[in-house]
């Protein structure tokens, strides 16, 4: 009896543990990994959120639609960080909503001159850039757009930088006098 109490005792405390572990790994976890979590900050405007949680929100965002289309999630590159980030501050100042503003080099220089392929390697990339009030409402309307659902979800691409910064370019869809989040996000492989 005392054999069968010892292994009862045993097994719910084994269930208890394993359901704590499962608690507290779910109460742990980013927005990234559980599938039902709710991006923090997706639904701020730029006056709500820093620029720095506005490209945080979209790259989560992102790492949700290409999870939902079964696409390897995205690893955060510092060299295409940079790049990004320059290119949305130039899109600012210049009233420039495109892949290259006035006084820029073309992204390709940019990127090579950032240090991110590897010397003698092979390398591709894509870019999407934007205005938006909110960072969810960015991220919807790249995936209705077929070049940019393209660019979102590319199987090469296994690297990401996210520029991300409250403004309003004097641009169509962006000049309506409300702040916006302005957004430059390049995606990137690369092979030795």
């Amino acid at each position: 009896m005392a054999g069968t109490l010892n292994t009862r005792a045993l097994a719910l405390f084994a269930a208890v543990a394993v359901a704590l572990a499962c608690a507290f790994a779910l109460l742990g976890a980013s927005a990234d990994e559980a599938p039902g979590a709710k991006c923090p900050k997706a639904d701020a405007r730029p006056g709500d959120a820093s620029s720095a949680q506005l490209g945080e929100a979209v790259l989560c965002l992102i790492g949700k639609e290409r999870r939902n289309a079964d696409v390897k999630k995205l690893e955060q590159v510092g060299s295409l960080t940079r790049v990004a980030e320059k290119h949305t501050k130039v899109m600012l100042e210049e009233d420039c909503l495109d892949h290259r503003c006035k006084g820029e080099k073309s992204l390709n220089d940019r990127i090579v001159n950032s240090g991110y392929p590897i010397p003698g390697g092979r390398y591709g990339f894509g870019e999407v850039t934007g205005c938006s009030l909110t960072p969810q409402a960015m991220v919807d309307a790249w995936m209705d757009s077929r070049v940019h659902r393209k660019r979102l979800l590319g199987k090469p691409y296994r690297d990401v930088g996210i520029g991300a910064a409250k403004g309003k370019p004097d641009v169509s869809g962006c000049n309506d006098g409300s702040s916006r989040g302005v957004y430059t996000v390049i995606f990137g492989w690369r092979k030795g």
